[in-house]
């Protein structure tokens, strides 16, 4: 990939990459101009019991001799790296595109006050937008009619408050928080993303943070009376209720907007493309609570040919 044309001055940011997505509180900085190089990429992603399926997916570019970003040897994420930044941040996610398809990239929740046009093939594009309200937002590739989206061109951005340890202001206190990236592939649409009729799309196996169970990455290390926050993103076709077995959920905000009348629940559906952020509180007894997928979507393949039973979103939130 080659640098753009002309040198851009970047400035220090934060870049948060979680592989099992849990992280701790964040302490803040003050409101800054950031810019994020992101990388397009071909890749491969493993599912249990098959080959690796194609998917598109981000990354974070790396720097040449000369200090500009380069794609060169970088591999890409499904989902795509977590991104985190300061309420009142003006950010420049700069995207270097090495697909043969323009690739585009939205917020919902955020408006994009500069850069419409998508990055060409082969070539960049920057997507300017200011971070004004806290909170979990979405970033995707609305290109092609869903089907980027679909080979796996989303990711999370994390907007943080000014006050360290709230997921927005007061009454949103947490100790740490997990990102959850609900989503889903159809092996068949993969392999042939530009030819699959997508009426025929079916997903068959169930994402979360890009692995289905047994692959998923349990929460570890929470001890009794640890402040959970679950900030959940569906990047996925479908509505998603997720249960965490044996404990509540206090739902405090959805697509980034805090909830007037925070409530309890056992349950709770995120409507496909919402984002979705609740606390738990791990209880003095107990050592493993169950997040799952309520509809079942719990096998990895066909009914005609499972690859395992249980699958697809199931993880953990273990206690030490």
């Amino acid at each position: 990939m080659r640098a753009p044309a002309r040198p851009r001055a970047r400035v220090a940011f934060v870049l948060v990459l979680v592989a099992a997505g849990l992280l701790g509180p964040g302490a803040p900085a003050s409101a800054q101009p950031v810019t994020i190089d992101l990388c397009v990429e071909a890749g491969t992603l493993p599912l249990p019991g098959v080959a690796a399926t194609p998917v598109w997916g981000f990354a974070v570019a790396g720097h040449d001799g000369a200090g500009q970003p380069t794609c060169v040897g970088v591999t890409p994420q499904v989902p795509g790296p977590v991104l985190t930044v300061n309420q009142g941040d003006t950010v420049a996610v700069v995207v270097h595109n090495d697909l043969a398809a323009a690739v585009s990239l939205e917020v919902p929740g955020i408006a994009v006050t500069q850069g419409a046009a998508p990055a060409p093939a082969h070539g960049s594009a920057a997507f300017t937008f200011v971070a004004a309200a806290p909170g979990t937002y979405l970033y995707q590739s609305p290109a092609d009619a869903g089907r980027q989206l679909a080979m796996g061109l989303y990711g999370a951005l994390i907007v943080r408050p000014p006050t360290a340890g709230q997921a927005y202001g007061v009454s949103s206190a947490y100790d740490t928080e997990a990102v959850t990236v609900l989503s889903a592939i159809d092996p068949a649409f993969n392999a042939d993303p530009a030819g699959y009729d997508m009426h025929r799309y079916a997903a068959t196996f169930w994402l979360i943070n890009g692995k289905a169970y047994p692959q998923t990455s349990p929460i570890h290390g929470l001890a009794p009376g640890t402040r959970v926050l679950l900030r959940y993103l569906n990047a996925g076709f479908d509505n998603t209720t997720m249960v965490l077995l044996g404990l509540h959920q206090r739902v405090l905000a959805q697509d980034a907007r805090v909830l007037a009348n925070p409530f309890d629940s056992v349950a709770e559906t995120i409507p496909a493309g919402a984002t979705e952020d609740t606390i738990a509180v791990i209880p003095a007894t107990g050592t493993r609570f169950p997040l799952y997928n309520r509809q079942l979507h719990l096998t990895n393949g066909t009914p005609a040919n499972p690859q395992h039973t249980p699958g697809g979103m199931l993880t953990y939130l273990q206690v030490p």
